[in-house]
């Protein structure tokens, strides 16, 4: 979980399911829910509090709001594999998406890193006490305008 200043609301997540369930996914095992990882979309260049507030179905902006594995199965890369079967999984499902943009506290940063994020720089998100990074993943084919040449 997140520290109270930083959880989602109750209405946050229930927004989030109920306009963008399919980008609302959660890994799994026989005990139950070892993690999940949920976004909204954006037509925005950058992330703020608006864009990260709200839902916009055709942005080309994929917001991760959150990357969550329960204590127990924490530092055995479910995260990571987590992260990416979701990238896959938008990608797959959402090809109008370009980038995946996120948010990190400064010590997380070389782990989205190793995932193929890059660091953009602090970002204008207040959300909590700490200072947050925003991170960029271009999706292949962002460039691609679909046209044959």
């Amino acid at each position: 979980g997140y520290p109270a200043d930083e959880a989602a609301t109750y209405d946050s997540l229930r927004m989030r399911i109920a306009e963008c369930g399919h980008l609302f996914l959660c890994a799994v095992c026989d005990e139950g829910i070892l993690g999940y990882v949920c976004s909204t979309c954006t037509s925005a260049s950058k992330l703020t509090h608006d864009s990260m507030s709200t839902h916009e179905p055709d942005g080309t902006t994929l917001c991760i709001h959150s990357v969550c594995v329960a204590q127990p199965h924490r530092r055995r890369g479910v995260a990571s594999a987590a992260l990416r079967a979701y990238i896959n999984y938008v990608r797959a499902t959402s090809p109008h998406l370009r980038q995946v943009r996120l948010i990190s506290k400064q010590y997380l940063i070389p782990f989205y890193e190793r995932l193929g994020f890059k660091l953009l720089g602090e970002s204008d998100v207040v959300h909590g006490a700490d200072t947050w990074y925003e991170l960029a993943y271009e999706l292949p084919g962002a460039d691609d305008d679909g046209g044959d040449e």
